[in-house]
């Protein structure tokens, strides 16, 4: 796990992700509910601030997910980025 403080905005990216895991092949109402929640803010500029937020918290998630496994399975995270990387190309041709 990184040992830095976790941005604020970590939060939201669990709470989303877990919304996602409700249903990952289903309809997305509840993560579509949960996504506009956070992002709903007075204005476009706040929505925009909020969505940086979240993309900073799902960096950091991503990234403690990514040295979890390192943790776990020997496998650094390079290398998983890399798999993952590789089969996403594969998957768009």
């Amino acid at each position: 796990m990184p040992t830095g403080q976790p941005p604020a905005s970590t939060g939201m990216a669990v709470e989303l992700l877990t919304a996602w895991l409700d249903a990952p092949d289903g309809p997305p109402d509840l993560f579509l509910d949960r996504l506009t929640s956070q992002l709903d803010g007075p204005s476009p500029t706040e929505n925009l601030a909020r969505a940086v937020e979240l993309i900073m918290g799902f960096t950091y998630l991503s990234g403690s997910l990514l040295c979890v496994r390192e943790h776990e399975t020997g496998v650094p995270a390079q290398e998983t980025l890399r798999h993952l990387a590789l089969e996403y190309a594969e998957s768009e041709r």
